[in-house]
């Protein structure tokens, strides 16, 4: 995910706040260059030193809309260059597009929850019965001197050796369990 992705929703919220407020379009993205939303600040401030030095605020934001790989972010910023060019209702257009965009975010959430569903089933089934049944693999050698049904239980090193593998399997799937979510996180 792009680093504009992450803070996008809440830099829409913000010029949705901000120009609703009847703050001028230059004033947000200055106010928005300040910080707090990540790439998206060191974008504007960034496209607010190229209009400082001179350069049209359209042609700032085109530059910025050609380096972001974020389609949501620049979507943000061809709906301002529009804004500018075009004076179009710059509030409405970016309301609908925090809409759509807290839209795409909850589809990933909910993306990654079902793809998480058999999780904590893996997970409670390998760190609890783990512990549970190895044990009892240890102690066979104890419990069954006398072979049953023509099957002998295995020497105590080996019984203890079958364990140990299995405390250290257990704990490798749990560690892979644990990897799977990290490596699925939205980052939302």
């Amino acid at each position: 995910m792009e680093s504009e992705e992450r803070d996008l929703l809440a830099a829409l919220r913000a010029f949705d706040v901000l120009l609703g407020a009847g703050i001028g379009l230059e004033s947000v993205l200055i106010n928005l260059a300040r910080g707090g939303y990540g790439a998206i600040s060191t974008d504007m401030e960034r496209i607010m030193k190229g209009v400082n030095d001179g350069r049209r605020l359209e042609d700032e934001l085109t530059k910025a809309a050609t380096r972001t790989k974020s389609t949501g972010y620049k979507r943000l910023l061809n709906t301002l260059k529009t804004n500018v060019t075009s004076n179009t209702d710059l509030i409405v257009d970016l309301r609908r597009q925090a809409d759509r965009e807290e839209e795409e975010r909850t589809e990933r959430i909910e993306k990654y929850i079902e793809a998480l569903e058999g999780m904590p089933t893996g997970l409670l089934t390998v760190g609890m019965l783990g512990p549970i049944m190895l044990p009892l693999v240890a102690v066979m050698p104890y419990l069954f001197t006398v072979p049953v049904a023509g099957i002998t239980a295995p020497s105590p090193a080996t019984a203890n050796l079958i364990s140990m593998a299995g405390y250290t399997i257990s704990v490798v799937i749990m560690a892979l369990i644990g990897l799977k979510a990290h490596t699925k996180d939205p980052g939302v």
